[in-house]
């Protein structure tokens, strides 16, 4: 039987954590209504009577085994299965549903505490309402083929087929159907484990163990529940370790999916991407996080993984130091560690004192590739217990890959951004200024901003080559690159454009605005005298550099950002240099 579906997720993902929504509660309020109703009417057919004798030991028995199923059970996901039906089908003939519903309710409850499940009051009502449901739905299901609780021992087992076939057809149906709804409204991508095989394979053992009781129980009486329990429990063992080898290869086909699609992957941002939106489908996560050391020595998230945008947010304010907490000694230990969270209330205090979300179970991954700690992969779930070392093992061998891409993908990054920088000037170059432009052009449409541009150019840069070398022009070109990044803002993009010309691509700006930094500039440069050496001689002499700026805005002065350009290059040759130099002149449109 399967319980415990997903509440709600990550969008687009599978982050499994409680977030309480109207639909939600509407849900479990109906369910619980639906199962209370069902109760009082399967109470009415069957009446409750007290066990007396012998049947104490049946129902002990059966309650134990009951309970073993959820103490024990498969885990998928946030979802578990277990082989309950199997043993609810005798306890349901031999004390009728309202004993069966009690025997559920209070077997799942210590099932959920032994494993450390977190109880919020919806995911309780829910549980409950389900399995108040199953059972009672089912009861009335027996009795429409026949079945009579009264004095089933006297008859035959092929007469008990059918009716128990139908319960156990009615229990699974209601099973599934709530499973599915929640899935439905709840997970917008379905996960790999809620397959319906997994349903239908389950539903196979319980059925057959659930005929396996009543046969024995019904040729040779009722002491035969104490005899069969004991295959019973060793089928359960062989069907969760058949079941966790699945499971486990399953991981691993997923793993290497996964890290075939992040080893395809050319940059960092997509590598980041393409892992958040895999790993739950491999594991099961309340918040996952990717950290790096900083320029200050502090791990700071460079990738998160929440339950909501928001969320994910207040994620990226988290700061931990090397050392501190599970995640900080995995760094400085350069080992994985595994922490079910048992041992204190929190695991890592450095996470649950800034995230919204607490982290009771917890795994940490270094990132390690060719000596190098690159980082900390850390992964938590609100509850307790909730990863095995089998699940630290598989995120050692996921992290083993992430790594190596990683680092790939920051040297590609490396190698490009000194492909983009002009050698001589340490600003942008004309290769990736011609790439920028039309990318913030596009920006500018999306967020219905303006986008201003500023061509500059060197006044008589010739007649400095010419009388102090070309040595002394490149000390000129560094030191007006430096004066230009130093008087613009942070977000504008400075490039040299070729020879002695600069642009300076200005997000967001108006005109009025844009006029405004071209002065500062013009005013800046003009006085701020570069000390050059003139050809033969020894003394550094201070000269004056003047230039022409050219303005354009788009899209009051342009319809492109080819336009842009050309634009502000004709204001700058116009408006500038043929009226005299060392001014600034706006594209006249």
């Amino acid at each position: 039987m399967k319980i415990d579906p997903l509440v709600s997720t990550l969008h687009g993902g599978g982050v499994g954590t409680m977030i309480v929504t109207k639909r939600y509660w509407a849900s479990v309020v109906g369910l619980f209504f639906i199962g209370t109703v069902t109760l009082i009417s399967s109470s009415l057919i069957f009446p409750f009577s007290v066990p007396a004798g012998y049947a104490w030991v049946n129902l002990s028995v059966l309650f134990l085994l009951l309970t073993l199923t959820y103490i024990s059970p498969v885990q998928l996901g946030d979802q578990v299965l277990s082989l309950s039906l199997g043993v609810e089908i005798p306890l349901f003939l031999l004390f009728g549903p309202v004993v069966t519903v009690i025997a559920l309710v209070v077997a799942w409850a210590i099932g959920e505490i032994v494993r450390g499940k977190t109880l919020e009051v919806e995911r309780m009502v829910k549980n409950i309402g389900m399995l108040i449901l199953m059972p009672t739905f089912a009861s009335l299901g027996y009795v429409l083929a026949g079945g009579d609780f009264s004095d089933h021992i006297s008859i035959s087992f092929l007469s008990l087929l059918v009716p128990i076939t139908l319960f156990a057809v009615l229990h699974f149906t209601s099973n599934y159907a709530v499973n599915f709804l929640h899935a439905a409204f709840d997970q917008p991508e379905d996960s790999w484990f809620l397959g319906i095989r997994w349903d239908i394979g389950s539903f196979a053992v319980e059925y057959t163990i659930g005929l396996a009781f009543v046969f024995f129980e019904n040729s040779y009486g009722t002491q035969a529940i104490l005899f069969v329990s004991i295959p019973f429990i060793i089928l359960h063992y062989i069907f969760r370790l058949y079941s966790n080898l699945v499971l486990a290869n399953r991981q691993l086909t997923l793993i290497s999916e996964l890290t075939m699609d992040i080893s395809s992957e050319l940059r960092e941002d997509q590598v980041i991407t393409v892992l958040m939106r895999g790993l739950p489908k491999i594991l099961r996560v309340t918040s996952c996080y990717l950290f790096y050391l900083d320029a200050e020595n502090v791990l700071v998230p460079f990738g998160v993984l929440g339950i909501s945008p928001e969320v994910e947010e207040k994620m990226l304010q988290v700061r931990l130091q090397p050392g501190d907490g599970v995640t900080g000694t995995a760094f400085l230990h350069g080992r994985a560690l595994l922490d079910s969270g048992r041992r204190r209330a929190i695991i890592d205090r450095e996470i649950s004192g800034v995230a919204p979300v607490p982290g009771r179970s917890i795994i940490a991954v270094p990132l390690i590739y060719q000596d190098e700690t690159l980082g900390v992969l850390t992964l938590t779930h609100i509850d307790y217990h909730a990863y095995s070392h089998r699940d630290q093992e598989m995120v050692q061998i996921l992290a083993s890959q992430l790594a190596i891409s990683l680092w790939n993908a920051r040297r590609l990054a490396r190698t490009e951004e000194q492909s983009y920088i002009d050698q001589l000037t340490g600003v942008y170059n004309y290769r990736y200024f011609d790439t920028i432009l039309e990318r913030m052009r596009h920006d500018a449409d999306r967020l219905g901003t303006p986008l201003g541009l500023l061509v500059l150019d060197l006044d008589h840069f010739k007649q400095i080559n010419d009388i102090y070398g070309h040595l002394a022009g490149n000390e000129v070109l560094k030191s007006v690159a430096q004066l230009i990044r130093e008087l613009v803002r942070f977000e504008d993009v400075v490039c040299r454009y070729g020879g002695e010309e600069f642009t300076i691509i200005l997000p967001g700006v108006t005109e009025d605005a844009a006029l405004t930094i071209a002065e500062r500039l013009r005013e800046g440069i003009a006085q701020h005298p570069v000390s050059v050496t003139q050809i033969g001689k020894s003394v550094s002499l201070p000269i004056h550099i003047t230039v022409s700026i050219g303005v354009a805005i788009y899209p009051n002065m342009a319809n492109s950002a080819v336009d842009l350009l050309r634009n502000a290059d004709r204001a700058m040759y116009v408006g500038s240099k043929q009226q005299g130099r060392n001014r600034v002149a706006a594209y006249e449109y």
